[in-house]
């Protein structure tokens, strides 16, 4: 395997590149001059040295400097009542941008799948989370993406979390149906995220 070869193989791996489209990314590498791939490989040196996992919610973000929290689980103007559970850092993301939201988050790492894939949650890691945390929950929304994985994993969790003692509580919700079916969290629009948080249930 030439060296061309190796980086295409090494682009293949990020989500939702194929093969093809890892080629035009090494060729287009190539056609760059020397200090565009210097900046390139110090901006990904940089990321893997100063963006952490926060040690409440589990994403990955800057985190404060006396803590190792991000800043908004190192907010203390954030509604402690609520938590809204998330599949991806990038749903945390697109939350935020939409301004409907004020409680905190737990970053879950993914979906169960339906398919017999053995994708894993968090689960282990959000037990913890509500045994410390849960007492003063009033609410867990459960944001997850409109698709068949998505839906199964949330009813999932609505079943675990209907019987933690930690969270007994704590109502249980998903987001309305502002969201259509078939559609990640992380590509909803403001207006869309508003709205399906406005009609949850």
């Amino acid at each position: 395997m030439n060296e061309v070869d190796k980086l295409t193989e090494l682009f293949t791996q990020f989500p939702g590149i194929g093969p093809r489209q890892a080629r035009r990314f090494v060729f287009f590498l190539l056609r760059q001059n020397t200090g565009y791939r210097a900046m390139l490989i110090r901006a990904i040196q940089d990321v893997a040295t100063h963006v952490k996992q926060c040690s409440r919610c589990l994403r990955y973000a800057p985190l404060h400097v006396k803590e190792p929290l991000c800043d908004i689980c190192a907010d203390g103007n954030r509604d402690t009542t609520q938590l809204m559970l998330v599949e991806k850092d990038t749903d945390v993301e697109q939350m935020e941008h939409s301004g409907a939201y004020a409680g905190y988050y737990f970053v879950l790492g993914g979906s169960l799948s339906l398919t017999g894939k053995k994708y894993a949650i968090r689960e282990k890691e959000l037990v913890q989370y509500l045994q410390k945390y849960g007492a003063a929950l009033s609410e867990i929304i459960l944001a997850l993406s409109a698709t068949p994985d998505g839906e199964y994993t949330a009813d999932y969790l609505a079943t675990k979390l209907k019987d933690d003692a930690s969270v007994q509580t704590a109502r249980v919700t998903t987001l309305g149906r502002g969201l259509s079916t078939g559609s990640e969290l992380e590509y909803a629009d403001a207006h869309t995220l508003v709205q399906a948080l406005k009609n949850r249930a």
